[in-house]
């Protein structure tokens, strides 16, 4: 990607430029007497990959099956509880 900059102050006069640029995958950044204020970068659209389980909707019970979690998971442990809620003496 090949990258410009732009001074903000040209800009109202090179937006038709800056389109240009950006439709030619260029990266601008935007900057104010030298000083970087902003990047503007092409858009590239996202495409699903429908084997991608992370992009689907989530769906209740969904993993079933796939994973198991023990009944006490969520049980405390009056060891650990000691290690956080007791003082050392």
């Amino acid at each position: 990607m090949l990258k410009k900059t732009l001074d903000v102050n040209l800009l109202q006069n090179g937006l038709s430029e800056l389109l240009s640029a950006i439709h030619n995958q260029e990266e601008i950044t935007l900057t104010r007497d030298g000083v970087p204020l902003a990047k503007v970068l092409p858009f590239h659209e996202k495409k699903i990959n429908e084997n991608d389980k992370l992009l689907k909707p989530r769906i209740a019970g969904g993993w079933e099956g796939e994973i198991w979690i023990a009944d006490d998971f969520d049980d405390e442990s009056p060891e650990i509880n000691a290690m956080f809620y007791e003082q050392n003496q």
